[in-house]
Order: structure tokens, then sequence, then C-alpha cells
């Protein structure tokens, strides 16, 4: 099924998914289960979400666009197991009453790309909160590449994603599989709540993202430009790195260094 008449609005960001094979990948990848309620995020056409929809218990498909609700409701009005909530998908994850009301165990959606980033963080906090099987998203393959990263490419991001996640890049997408094409390709990405270091952490993850910022304020620069040489040195860094070359352990060591000596 697709919809017509439909004139996607660059404002919201929509680019709709219209490849078979990207839909089947987004879908395994998250291996769906008949008892598995999904969250998904902008649905759009619903491409995904008629495909998903036969194979689960329940799919709440989150649409900001008011006129694409009203045609997802009118195109899914016999299938009882698919609700359209028409509501902004960054608030929605954020208010406990929705998240009480519309109880779910995976996520699933070809994200805007624009709001990627808040996005992450939001789930982040997310998957803190409530218990989460996977989420598998199709964001653009730079910052799919970023999540994914390992020393001597990390980052900001895959630091602060792999604390809280395992990631995985499932498998590059050409922008032409979207209409309209977008400027570039995406990727499709599963995170699995639980990370790399299961023995530390416990910080709110606004802190925790904080401290990451403030490591890669000067990603270029020796790792002794911005923390104290002494933490580095009793951490076992070496002060000449640069902050791309630090593993999550590494930087969760200088964390609570700091923490202990009150810095």
């Amino acid at each position: 099924m697709r919809i017509s008449k439909i004139f996607p609005k660059k404002y919201l960001g929509q680019n709709f998914l219209r490849n078979p094979a990207v839909v089947k990948d987004l879908i395994d990848a998250s291996e769906p289960k008949s008892s598995d309620s999904y969250l998904e995020i902008g649905p759009g056409e619903g491409a995904v979400t008629k495909i998903l929809a036969p194979k689960v218990k329940k799919v709440i498909a989150v649409e900001l666009d008011h006129e694409m609700v009203q045609i997802l409701q009118k195109s899914f009005t016999s299938i009882d197991n698919i609700t359209i909530v028409r509501d902004d998908a960054l608030r929605f994850l954020t208010k406990r009453s929705t998240l009480d009301a519309n109880h779910f165990n995976k996520i699933i959606g070809s994200i805007p790309y624009q709001i990627t980033s808040p996005l992450l963080h939001a789930l982040v906090d997310l998957s803190l909160s409530i218990k989460l099987d996977n989420i598998v998203l199709l964001i653009q393959k730079e910052v799919a590449q970023k999540i994914c990263a390992q020393p001597p490419r990390a980052s900001y991001l895959s630091n602060l994603v792999q604390t809280y996640f395992s990631v995985e890049y499932v498998t590059t997408v050409s922008k032409e599989s979207f209409y309209p094409i977008p400027k570039v390709d995406g990727a499709v990405v599963k995170l699995e709540p639980g990370g790399l270091d299961k023995k530390i952490l416990v910080v709110e993850p606004k802190e925790w993202s904080t401290f990451l910022h403030q490591g890669f304020k000067h990603p270029r620069k020796m790792i002794k430009r911005v923390f104290d040489e002494k933490i580095l040195k009793e951490s076992g860094i070496k002060v000449e790195q640069r902050p791309s070359s630090l593993k999550l352990a590494d930087w969760i060591t200088i964390y609570e260094k700091q923490k202990v000596l009150g810095l």
C-alpha cells in the first residue's frame, strides 16, 4: 500500500522510505515476535507499519504531521493492533503520562535526520526508566558511524550511546531509497540496552553528557589540555593521547577520580 497525493513537508524533514528491501532490513534487525509491542517513530506513509503489524502484538505509531495522521488512521482503520498517535516523538518519549498509557518493549523508525541527536539523548534517558529489548533506527550514515565508532575514532556520541547501549551497524541505506531523495545516505543501527561496561556508572545521563562534552571540547588536542595530568596518570592514561583514542573505560575512570576529588 502506498498513500497517494502526499507532498512531503521539508520543514518536518519528511523523506518517505520507499525501498521494500530496506523496510525488510529494518524490521528483521529488530527480530519481531508475536508478543512484542512496538513504538514506531515517524511512520510516514506506513511502509514499515503495514509489514510489521501482522508480525507483532501491537504497533503504536507516533506521527507529528496532522495531515499524515488522518491519512494513516483511515488507511489502517480495519487493523486492530495499530494505534496512530499524533505527537512529537521527542515529547512523547519524555512524558511519563504517555509512557504509562502506551506500553512497548521495542522501538523502530526511519527518523527525520534533523531530530537524530536529541532523539538519541531522549532514548538514553528512556532506557533507564523502562525495559526495552532493542531499538532499531534508520538514521543518517555519518551519525550511525559516529555512534558505532571505536578508538582511535571514538567520539562524544559513541561514548555517550555505548555507555547505555550495545550498538550494531546493520547496513548502509542508499539515499535513493527515499522520496524525496535526501542529500546523504542513511544507515540502519541497532541499540540494545546494556552498554559495554556494567561495573560502574551510577550517574545521571545529563551529568555524564556534560562530562563527555568537556572531554571532547578540543578533540584534536592532547587530553592533558582538558584534564589534570595527575588524574590522567593515576588513571593509567597517557597524557599525550587525543580524546578519540580513549576507551569508554578510560572516560569512566577519569570521571570517577574527578568525583572523588570533588572536581
